[in-house]
């Protein structure tokens, strides 16, 4: 309609081809023409109407956002080639001899993420499908990794209630998405330690000038995506970071902290009675952890501890079911474990080289029996985490059998 008015203007000014028409009619076409230059730019530059709608893609998600709600969509994918090397004396399914490596091209992960707000921004959800397996923790009957509500009731990040499946917020690296790793993977003590999801309650926020973020749940304590608990006991979780220069993200490789360091301090507890929960002898799990981040000017380090101690059912009173090796072990034992990691960009944001070192003793009442890992890893960003490609190869130890394993890992990450 803007544009038909300008026309209409300037050829009624050009009636008169030889310019000697009457001025008044010139000026009033020339008027005519600047204002209605004038409301197309201010249409530009507004934005859109109440009822309207804006879409934007970023970092590797696409959001749109209305009037009463928001929508960001992503997807995960990670393709990987693994080459492992068994000790000498183990034969690898698949391969005719002992010791013989075995290449293998695999779909690591593939996910899909829907998270946004609605009604009001205080009140967001997200939910998370993986399509290529599950998750530790996860069910293997669904594909359903997240599904979750928070309301943010102090409205500024302070206190928050988040109901539904998602992380139990145990470990740094483990609360931190697999898509945000320094490796191709996480360290061995994630799977040794760590549960992954539960179904279950959680409060949480940033407070003191937002130097200190806390955790405090309560969870089913089994796996995720059952329909009910495995006993009439619930698995309690606390976790309280110190972060005195910032904000410090769930994020390995130092993206962050180019221009002041970034440090965070945490620690954590978690205790899972699972006594009654099957006809074997079950476990009350008690753990006690603390963490570090640390980046500054494109160095990051990270390490992690946990104390583990665990009593047979038979020792703490839920069962006189004193089969398994827990129960013949002779009563409550410690387990403790650690995980170092280093790492430096060669180049700002694109070139990066870390170190892993990793280890834990399964139960303190076995004499020997610590496992390791030792790793390398040589990192490519294209578009930070959103592109990457990832090769690393670490070497695993376990001191119970006198085996050592190898394995190389290149992985290419799209996120979009």
């Amino acid at each position: 309609m803007l544009h038909f008015v300008q026309t209409l203007a300037l050829m009624t000014a050009s009636v008169d081809p030889s310019g000697a028409g009457p001025a008044s009619l010139k000026e009033t076409a020339a008027k005519i023409t600047a204002e209605v230059d004038g409301a197309a730019a201010t249409e530009q530059a507004s934005p859109a109407p109440t009822g309207g709608y804006k879409i934007v893609h970023q970092d590797g998600a696409t959001t749109l956002t209305l009037e009463n709600a928001e929508i960001s969509l992503s997807n995960r994918l990670q393709f990987r080639f693994t080459e492992e090397i068994p000790p000498s004396n183990v034969r690898l399914p698949g391969t005719t001899e002992d010791g013989q490596s075995k290449p293998t091209f695999r779909i690591r992960r593939a996910k899909t993420s829907l998270e946004g707000w609605f009604w009001k921004k205080e009140l967001t959800y997200e939910i998370q499908l993986s399509w290529a397996g599950p998750e530790a923790g996860a069910s293997t009957q669904t594909p359903l990794e997240d599904a979750l509500l928070t309301w943010d009731a102090s409205k500024k990040g302070s206190f928050k209630i988040t109901l539904g499946q998602f992380k139990v917020p145990l470990g740094r690296q483990e609360m931190t998405s697999s898509g945000r790793l320094q490796f191709a993977d996480r360290s061995i003590l994630n799977g040794e330690y760590t549960r992954g999801r539960d179904i279950g309650l959680q409060l949480s926020g940033r407070v003191a000038n937002d130097k200190v973020e806390y955790f405090a749940g309560v969870f089913n304590g089994n796996s995720a995506s059952r329909t009910s608990n495995d006993n009439t006991k619930l698995q309690y979780n606390a976790r309280v970071s110190f972060e005195p220069f910032g904000k410090v993200a769930y994020s390995e490789s130092a993206f962050e902290g180019w221009d002041k360091p970034l440090l965070a301090i945490a620690g954590q507890f978690e205790n899972n009675d699972l006594s009654g929960a099957t006809n074997l002898t079950d476990l009350n799990t008690t753990i006690l952890g603390a963490d570090l981040m640390y980046k500054y000017k494109g160095f990051s380090l990270f390490a992690e501890y946990y104390n583990r101690k665990r009593k047979p059912e038979a020792v703490s009173g839920g069962s006189s079911n004193t089969s398994g090796p827990a129960a013949q072990s002779g009563g409550a034992y410690h387990s403790n474990g650690y995980n170092v990691e280093a790492g430096y960009f060669l180049k700002r944001d694109k070139v990066e080289i870390a170190a892993r070192f990793a280890e834990y003793d399964p139960a303190d009442q076995v004499p020997s029996n610590e496992r390791s890992e030792k790793g390398g890893v040589f990192n490519y960003f294209i578009l930070k985490h959103t592109l990457k490609v990832v090769a690393d190869f670490r070497v695993l130890h376990d001191d119970l059998v006198k085996e050592t394993a190898k394995e190389l890992r290149i992985q290419t990450q799209f996120v979009f």
